[in-house]
């Protein structure tokens, strides 16, 4: 909104200078205003005039014979005039002799907006535009006044008007109007053309700026509200591009860069808003187009640098392929997308289908104008809302961008409601997560114990339980159920609950109830709810440590325990929920008192950096007999790729015989 008052304050500071855009020929009729009778009424002075084609600096003399010239009329057409059309240099000559006793005359020069014009009174230079010089540029020119200050005792003055057009040429001429009258109303004439032209011509583009700037800025807003989804980010930066096109025709409309250097920019900001439009576009549809879409933004990207070598024809021919291949390709993803159960891909699909067909529609229309085919008024493309003129690309182009908005909003509350119900889910799985992870250990005169867990998602699969037993031995249990997140949580709750049910604590025992409860679930759907996604299976490890220092240890798959940095050599068993009635072997150690004790998960081991290297089970041994908060923070910082758990019990019971070995710390 800033940049817009902005742009509006400029555009009332230059009203007085003011002046239709390149691509749109002044109305005469705009500016057109009748002879009245009076001495002091403003006279147009529409011809005849003489004119000539080429450049020579005596024609601007006032003695100068020009009655070898054609004669002409301002405001029509060279054709209906027997005119040649043309395109540089040309020079305008007319005698004129005001009525007896006016006021003291200026006189209004209005000319083709493509065109610059200097003029003479007498052969004295008396006014021009701003790109009228001796190397001459082409700028989007202004209405201006010029003041008799001399004239003949009869008050006649000779008008010479140099005329300079670039590009191709032109049926109208670069001088398109002057008309004659007292200064006060002449001036009051300028105001009224140029606020005239500036309301015809640029209102339609503050209204496209306004609506692109809201769209823009919703797109932030739904991008910082929601950062996973980037074509939210996508839709902001194409709205940008769209309103930096706005801003560079502006510009140009007040003269702030030629029209060559204006037409550069303007293909650049162009090139950015289809190559925007494709990235918008590839990341809506989820396409796998990602390849193709990249190669054709880099070559939407260098296309404007045709224009810096005036490779006109080879950018023009370069421009319309890129257009035609980025609407192509659009339209596959789009409609891809929606054949794939994506229906608000459909619904953008026909809006820019729409945009798509009318810039094609006026590119060939102007095509066919410059050739030829049709009347130069057909390459307007122009249409009036009352005193507003509008482009067809400004009703295509806002009726996508507000398809846009409709989707992207709807897109933006579905997802919010996901976002609402996964927050709720979490929220469960994380009281889930309290029944599986114990807050606190209960170390005791004979243990003493520590844990670390590091979910990979916040919540994850991975579990254990310590359950301290009458006979003050320790039952130990650490688990992983395959999966992760929400659905890996919910599996191992039933395990725990299994587990705190079991009368038994036999390890193997143990093991072999866990098989029962999750193949039964797993097999009977309904039974539990949450099972009900998919097949899984966990492993586990189960140990009973006495007071004594006698542990007997039953595994199913797991990784063994680390004993004082020495991996412990277990009996093979399956994984739980894979065969029914498998039976788990387990063996009895003896603890020596000092002994550290480590279980883990597997994802200490499978901790993997960015080069694509495993945490490894050699780097596990050397940090083995480390606190179980320091091994996990190590292999999360090597590259968590896995839940993390590690449990760690420092045997220390009086019962038990002292540890007369030397500490076993991995090389």
């Amino acid at each position: 909104m800033r940049l817009l008052a902005l742009l509006l304050l400029a555009l009332v500071c230059h009203t007085s200078s003011a002046q239709p855009a390149a691509n749109h020929p002044v109305d005469p009729s705009a500016a057109s205003a009748p002879a009245l009778a009076s001495f002091d009424s403003i006279v147009t002075l529409d011809g005849p005039w003489r004119f000539h084609p080429g450049d020579d600096p005596r024609w601007a003399s006032a003695s100068f014979d020009d009655s070898s010239w054609r004669t002409m009329t301002l405001g029509h057409d060279f054709d209906s005039q027997g005119i040649e059309s043309y395109s540089g240099y040309a020079w305008y000559r007319l005698r004129y002799t005001p009525p007896p006793g006016s006021l003291p005359r200026d006189l209004l020069v209005a000319n083709d907006s493509a065109g610059e014009l200097a003029v003479y009174l007498d052969g004295v230079p008396a006014g021009k535009t701003r790109g009228m010089s001796d190397q001459p540029a082409s700028y989007w020119s202004h209405p201006f006044v010029v003041h008799v200050t001399h004239a003949a005792p009869d008050g006649s003055v000779t008008i010479a008007i140099r005329g300079w057009i670039a590009g191709s040429p032109s049926s109208t001429g670069a001088l398109t109007r002057v008309q004659s009258g007292p200064a006060a109303q002449i001036a009051d004439q300028l105001e009224l053309i140029t606020s005239r032209l500036w309301f015809k011509y640029v209102l339609s583009i503050l209204l496209s700026g306004l609506f692109t700037f809201c769209i823009a800025f919703l797109g932030t807003v739904l991008y910082l509200t929601q950062r996973s989804h980037r074509e939210y980010l996508w839709l902001a930066l194409l709205s940008l591009a769209l309103l930096l096109r706005g801003v560079i025709e502006i510009c140009g409309l007040l003269a702030v860069f030629s029209s060559p250097v204006a037409n550069v920019l303007d293909q650049w900001a162009f090139s950015l808003f289809i190559a925007a439009t494709l990235e918008f576009t590839l990341r809506f549809s989820a396409s796998p187009l990602r390849r193709t879409v990249y190669a054709l933004q880099l070559f939407l990207l260098l296309i404007p640098v045709a224009t810096l070598f005036h490779f006109d024809q080879t950018f023009s021919w370069l421009s319309n392929t890129a257009q035609i291949l980025f609407a192509v390709l659009a339209v596959v993803m789009l409609a891809t997308a929606w054949r794939r159960g994506r229906p608000e891909a459909g619904v953008i699909l026909f809006p820019f289908l729409l945009a798509a067909t009318g810039n094609f529609v006026a590119n060939l229309i102007n095509y066919a104008v410059s050739k030829s085919l049709l009347p130069t008024q057909y390459a307007i493309n122009r249409f009036h809302v009352g005193a507003v003129e509008f482009g067809l690309g400004f009703f295509t182009y806002q009726i996508f961008l507000a398809s846009l908005v409709a989707v992207i909003l709807y897109r933006f509350i579905r997802v919010s409601q996901d976002e609402q119900r996964s927050s709720a889910e979490v929220a469960a799985a994380r009281s889930v997560q309290a029944l599986l992870i114990p807050t606190q250990l209960p170390s005791t005169r004979n243990f003493m114990l520590e844990s670390a867990y590091l979910p990979v998602n916040g919540v994850g699969g991975d579990f254990f339980q310590v359950l301290p037993l009458k006979d003050e031995s320790l039952f130990i249990v650490v688990g992983d159920v395959s999966g992760k997140g929400l659905q890996a949580a919910m599996n191992s709750s039933t395990l725990v609950g299994a587990l705190r049910n079991e009368l038994s604590h036999d390890p193997a025992t143990v093991l072999e109830h866990l098989n029962h409860v999750l193949l039964g679930a797993v097999s009977a759907p309904g039974a539990v709810p949450e099972l009900d996604a998919a097949p899984c299976f966990a492993t586990c490890l189960c140990a009973r440590v006495y007071p004594t220092g006698e542990m007997t240890i039953a595994n199913a798959g797991h990784l063994g325990p680390y004993r004082d940095g020495r991996e412990i050599e277990l009996p093979p068993g399956l994984p739980l929920g894979v065969i029914a009635d498998s039976s788990y072997e387990q063996i009895t150690l003896q603890l020596n008192r000092g002994e550290r004790l480590v279980f883990l998960s597997d994802g200490v081991v499978e901790a993997t950096n960015e080069d694509g290297e495993l945490f490894g089970f050699e780097r596990t041994q050397q940090v083995s007999n480390e606190p179980a908060r320091y091994i996990a923070q190590t292999a999360k910082r090597f590259g968590q790729t896995d839940d993390i758990t590690v449990v760690s019990l420092y045997f220390a019971s009086r019962a038990a015989h002292p540890d007369t070995r030397q500490p076993a710390y991995a090389n």
